[in-house]
């Protein structure tokens, strides 16, 4: 009689594993590095990728976005700009033996880009081969303090640049201690 009542708890907690790998909305993608902590990713006017913190990114005018990502991998991810409705798909070029741009296409992406393959590993971005996940992102800085987001394929060290883990997990709130 006792296993008969833990079956409805059991049916949720499955369903609710299932619901988790669902398509996410209105997800927000932070890059973390050496002096990157918990930048927003934006997109600029060419629709390149490019991490800021919030007052350079409104001296820059960068499109703040929001994902709809597919933490399965299955989907090309999606970005839509909060002041207009343009959407493009996240891309990487990760066949490329250079540090390459990632970006969000509106039309076709650039030769040999994966707009597929993006999974949540934990919190972190990860990009799907057919035997491994990767991270090989890094933050290529400007004079500007805007930050370039490519894909480094060959994991060579990159001028100005350093790595960064994406994630969907906000910094914590900076304490205050007036």
């Amino acid at each position: 009689m006792l296993a008969w009542n833990f079956f409805p708890f059991l049916a949720s907690l499955a369903s609710a594993g299932i619901g988790k790998r669902a398509v996410q909305t209105d997800v927000s993608i932070y890059a973390y590095g050496v002096g990157i902590n918990g930048f927003l990713v934006y997109a600029d006017s060419s629709s390149a990728a490019v991490i800021a913190d919030n007052a350079t990114a409104l001296a820059n005018n960068l499109q703040n976005i929001t994902w709809t990502i597919d933490p399965k991998g299955l989907l090309p991810w999606n970005v839509t700009s909060t002041n207009s409705s343009s959407t493009g798909q996240f891309y990487i070029v990760p066949t490329s033996t250079e540090h390459q741009a990632a970006g969000f296409n509106t039309t076709a992406p650039p030769t040999g880009a994966e707009t597929v393959g993006f999974v949540i590993y934990g919190s972190t971005v990860e990009y799907a081969t057919e035997t491994t996940y990767e991270s090989r992102f890094y933050a290529q800085n400007s004079s500007t303090g805007v930050w370039s987001l490519v894909w480094n394929s060959d994991s060579e060290t990159l001028d100005n640049g350093v790595p960064v883990v994406l994630k969907t997990v906000a910094p914590p709130p900076r304490p205050n201690f007036d």
